[in-house]
């Protein structure tokens, strides 16, 4: 009774657990980012032709928005950064061939189970007014975003948020 009482315990835990979303920065801060803190949020419509899930951007770019408010940046007219963001899909067939055949012969029998694999990543890219690339970095939480929760985005944000260099007088 005691084990059944821990085991049930640790299924609790574990479902109430959240997933720690991956931040990657892809480009480290160049030195031209010292010294600059205005900053304006680009339209994602800027960054990529397609816009998948585009009723997740109002959320995305108020977060990010507080984020870098955080970091000890702020959003001016005149900007000295520009902030793009946008999430990348991956949308990829799964097959898996997961049945064994029956014992007896009963002629060929393989069940194929097909999934679609869709994974989002957002990604955030600080330019100076000319383009070029100060900092970049993505944030996969390895989940859809049509089924992740607005609470999975937001932890996704916040952990990409914090590898953003802060800002410097």
């Amino acid at each position: 009774m005691r084990l059944f009482a821990i085991l049930l315990l640790c299924l609790a835990l574990a479902t109430c657990t959240t997933q720690v979303p991956q931040a990657r920065v892809t480009q480290a801060a160049d030195s031209r980012l010292a010294g600059l803190q205005a900053f304006q949020l680009m339209p994602p419509e800027n960054a990529v032709d397609a816009l998948p899930y585009a009723s997740r951007y109002p959320l995305i770019n108020a977060w990010l928005r507080q984020g870098l408010e955080r970091r000890g940046y702020r959003e001016a007219g005149a900007a000295q950064l520009r902030v793009y963001y946008w999430l990348a899909l991956r949308d990829a067939p799964l097959e898996f061939k997961v049945d064994v055949p029956p014992p007896q012969s009963l002629g060929p029998y393989l069940a194929i189970h097909r999934l679609r694999d869709e994974t989002g990543t957002l990604r955030v890219r600080l330019t100076d007014l000319q383009d070029r690339v100060l900092w970049e970095g993505t944030v996969s939480t390895g989940l859809s975003p049509a089924h992740a929760s607005s609470e999975l985005l937001r932890h996704a944000v916040e952990a990409l948020i914090s590898q953003i260099p802060q800002a410097t007088p």
